[in-house]
């Protein structure tokens, strides 16, 4: 049975469980619980209180910066090394200005002012996934003895003195 046929079934039960004695509760209960397959007592709780309706959106306030402003803000940190929010912040509208001159970006006004008006701190916030991915090639050395034998050793030059 689907959802929707679970939710039809207990939207016509539930009026008639509700004016019910107890006897012919237990009746209508164990015809529900068989029919949805829920547990017994997720059907009696279904039956007294009825479905709570959905909520269309999340709680709380919605997000301001996400999407293309993020991304550019990623790529901007990218090209900057990597650097933290605190010394990104105030060089953000000079290499904002300077990567569009050269082309490598193109912000749309309202992007560009969303990227501008961003605090250090939602800057951290919108980075943690970028900075939780892992980096790769920061080293090409691999261990081994070739390495050590080509730096010769303090003791051998003290003796070539």
């Amino acid at each position: 049975m689907t959802n929707n046929g679970k939710r039809e079934l207990l939207e016509a039960i539930r009026p008639r469980y509700l004016q019910a004695k107890p006897a012919d509760k237990s009746c209508i209960l164990d015809e529900f619980a068989v029919a949805t397959g829920y547990h017994r007592k997720y059907a009696i709780r279904l039956l007294k209180q009825g479905v709570k309706p959905r909520r269309a959106k999340k709680p709380g306030r919605s997000k301001t910066y996400q999407g293309e402003a993020v991304i550019v803000l990623s790529k901007i940190w990218a090209i900057c090394d990597r650097i933290c929010s605190r010394r990104l912040h105030p060089f953000l509208p000079e290499m904002v200005t300077t990567l569009e001159r050269h082309g490598e970006l193109q912000l749309s006004a309202e992007t560009r002012q969303l990227l501008l008006s961003m605090s250090r701190a939602t800057m951290d916030r919108c980075l943690r996934s970028a900075r939780t991915q892992p980096r790769r090639g920061l080293s090409t050395t691999k261990p081994g003895t070739l390495l050590k034998q080509a730096i010769p050793c303090a003791a051998s030059a003290a003796r070539c003195r």
